[in-house]
């Protein structure tokens, strides 16, 4: 603790002191600001990221091609208190240690990802690569008055290129370690002046795996093969009308890792010889993941006045899954788990925007329907096979408002509500049969009907204060909601779960200084939780979700960036999460066996958490060169309510670097790159469904280049 503190101490210190003497000293060399980033994030329209009164990270398509992110995953490393993991296909998204692993049918997300505004609702389809993404914004605390479903933790915004009248493409060839290539594209330009533009996008990727599974003839785990693409047209027949239709595809083909590597001893001689090895497993069964997903959407936007502006957003979703894993954890044939997962979903939303004088405001519908069909089958092979298919569907409407009045230059209050209602339908087959004889075992198959109505009101209330040109104080009050749903695995009629709400306080500054070569944002909040949905695994095939108690959290976050030349970038975040269980006396261990997890840490809420960057621009000849470097940290995090055993993490570190140059006429770029680099073997989640503790291993050293050709 005292070493992370120094570090940043030192750190900051350093770009107070860099700035400083820029700021004071006459220099040969040209000062430049931190460039200013425009998001959307308030969905009232555009703002500077520095004016905007939300705890939000933002990155540019610049920044992420530098930094090399390819995925929701790459994020967290850059993002104060982001963490991501995954069973498999599944994502699970944590912001301030809130998150979720109930990713299977009958549950929902807790943190969020909206892509061009649209609710992706399956945690399956979050592990898509970004394609021609103009923007990211992490937005941080709930987001329960303006954003569609769910989004108690925080939301993701994942923001298209969109197409205009200036011929422009580009195409990006990357080659690795493990055999990894990958291309990628874009194309965009008028098809008539002014008045119809289009894009297409495109990428295609493949990789061998990152584990090798010491079982002969099986085949290695944690591959990719990835092909997909997007297509935009944008209609402009009129000064106050746009129209914009998007439609996208892809499709994977991996083995993605689930929980497969082995923490502890088991009666597996051939998996006990890979124990301390976080790159090698012992699996009979070689894990396979097929993933289809694609959508349509169409955007109007139509300026009714200059202070009126109205908004439709529609849009038709599907991701279908075939999933299949060995859940032993061993090379012995023990454990086999199929799953299917076919969903598609369609949403309207309508919103009006506007300002007139100090008043500005956004008031909207929302409507979202969606049907889920699971097929789930665990093989337990000396003795039964359990099978569950649900059929899940909901239902929800919503309507909202939010509006800000600036009472002076300095003050703007801000008040909003939303009034949402979902309705559940899960109708359950479920079949055990026995693996010996091949036949039913005594009353099965069994079937069920359950409903659920959840209903909330969920305000807003914040104010700003601007002293100062450069500084922004806020303080919010925000409620956020996520429906109840059912557990997919259950054969107990009476079953199912109750909504969970967060209500967070939160003030935070956001500071631009020395002529905008200093900038330093923070944030400090805590949230009161309620009803948490907490998913135990508690024997082979068998989960159970339940509502804790509650949770405290308080926490802090501080981001600095420091530009004293054009040729130099300094920066970092430090966060701190106090983030813990209160009066969960009823949680479950495996094998059912309920203890008091009163007072232990959420999962994914390691205590402190920090990173520190660096970039070097300078010309060389006609051309130019960068070079970056970046550490992250992260202290102890838990896997599960119990805090203990090998459903942990100690603190590691990440190092990442790249560096490019840019040849004379901007149009060919070669970057080289590097993640993890000094190999860290670490895990990001675990579970105990298996033969003992089983965890999902965190990418290795990867390395390569990058060839970018831009016309």
């Amino acid at each position: 603790m005292k070493a992370i503190a120094r570090t940043l101490l030192i750190g900051t210190g350093s770009m107070w002191a860099v700035a400083a003497y820029a700021q004071a000293g006459e220099s040969a060399t040209q000062r430049s600001g931190i460039d200013d980033i425009v998001i959307t994030a308030t969905r009232t329209g555009a703002t500077r990221l520095q004016d905007t009164p939300l705890a939000v990270t933002a990155f540019d398509s610049a920044a992420l091609e530098t930094t090399g992110v390819k995925d929701v995953r790459d994020l967290a490393s850059l993002t104060p208190n982001l963490l991501v993991t995954q069973n498999a296909s599944f994502s699970q998204v944590y912001i301030r240690g809130i998150g979720s692993n109930n990713v299977f049918g009958g549950s929902d997300p807790s943190s969020t990802i909206h892509l061009d505004g649209v609710y992706l609702a399956r945690p399956a389809s979050y592990l898509t690569n970004f394609l021609d993404v103009e923007r990211i914004e992490v937005l941080r605390g709930p987001q329960g008055t303006l954003y569609g479903r769910n989004s108690v933790g925080g939301t993701v915004n994942v923001i298209s290129r969109k197409p205009g009248n200036a011929l422009e493409g580009k195409a990006q060839l990357t080659y690795g370690n493990y055999d990894f290539l990958r291309a990628e594209g874009y194309l965009s330009g008028p098809l008539v002046e002014d008045k119809v533009a289009a894009s297409v996008s495109f990428i295609g990727s493949r990789r061998d795996g990152y584990l090798e599974n010491v079982v002969p003839g099986v085949g290695d785990l944690d591959n990719e093969r990835t092909l997909g693409g997007r297509g935009q047209l944008l209609f402009t027949p009129s000064a106050p009308l746009e129209i914009i239709l998007r439609a996208d595809y892809v499709h994977s083909d991996d083995a993605l890792a689930g929980y497969v590597k082995l923490l502890q001893t088991t009666a597996d001689p051939l998996a006990n010889s890979t124990l301390g090895d976080y790159r090698k497993v012992a699996l009979d069964i070689r894990s396979r993941s097929n993933r289809r997903q694609w959508g349509m959407a169409a955007e109007v936007n139509y300026d009714i006045s200059d202070a009126a502006q109205l908004k439709s957003l529609t849009a038709y979703r599907a991701n279908r899954l075939v999933q299949v894993g060995d859940t032993d954890g061993t090379a012995l044939k023990l454990r086999r788990t199929d799953q299917f997962e076919g969903q598609h979903q369609f949403s309207q939303e309508f919103n009006l925007t506007g300002k007139t004088g100090p008043l500005s405001y956004i008031a909207g519908l929302y409507y979202f329907d969606e049907r889920i069909e699971v097929d789930s089958t665990v093989t337990t092979f000396a003795t039964v096979a359990a099978n569950f298919s649900p059929i899940i569907q909901t239902e929800a409407i919503a309507a909202f408002g939010q509006a800000s009045y600036a009472v002076s230059d300095q003050i703007t209050f801000t008040a909003g509500i939303r009034y949402t209602r979902e309705h559940k339908e899960f109708d359950q087959l479920a079949r055990q049969t026995s693996t010996v004889t091949g036949l039913l075992l005594p009353n099965f198959p069994r079937t069920y009907s359950k409903d659920g109505v959840y209903k909330a009101w969920t305000p807003k209330f914040g104010v700003e204060f601007r002293p100062t040109d450069g500084l922004l104080l806020y303080a919010t009050a925000t409620k956020g909601f996520k429906s109840g749903g059912f557990n997919f695995a259950s054969l107990n009629a009476a079953q199912g779960f109750d909504p969970e709400t967060l209500w967070s306080y939160e003030a935070g500054a956001k500071l631009d200084l020395f002529d905008r070569m200093l900038r330093i944002n923070g944030a400090a909040f805590h949230y009161d939780y309620k009803n948490l949905q907490v998913q135990s695994f508690l024997s082979p095939g068998v989960i159970d979700i339940t509502n804790a108690a509650d949770a405290k959290v308080d926490g802090v976050e501080i981001e600095a960036q420091a530009r004293p030349a054009t040729w130099l970038q300094l920066g970092g975040n430090l966060a701190y999460l106090d983030a813990k269980y209160e009066n969960y006396t009823s949680a479950l261990r495996p094998g059912n066996i309920r203890f008091d997890a009163s007072g232990n840490r959420l999962n994914l809420a390691p205590k402190w958490s920090y990173t520190l960057h660096a970039q070097v621009d300078a010309p060389i000849g006609e051309g130019s060169a960068f070079a970056r470097a970046e550490y992250s940290h992260r202290t102890r995090q838990f896997f599960t309510a119990s805090n203990s055993g090998f459903d942990v993490q100690s603190g590691y570190g990440l190092i990442n670097a790249s560096a490019g140059y840019t040849f004379p006429g901007d149009r060919l770029q070669l970057i080289l790159f590097g993640r993890n680099l000094a190999d860290k073997e670490y895990v990001t989640s675990t579970a105990s469904f298996a033969s003992g503790i089983v965890g999902r291993v965190g990418e290795p050293r990867t390395y390569g280049i990058r060839a970018v050709v831009r016309y």
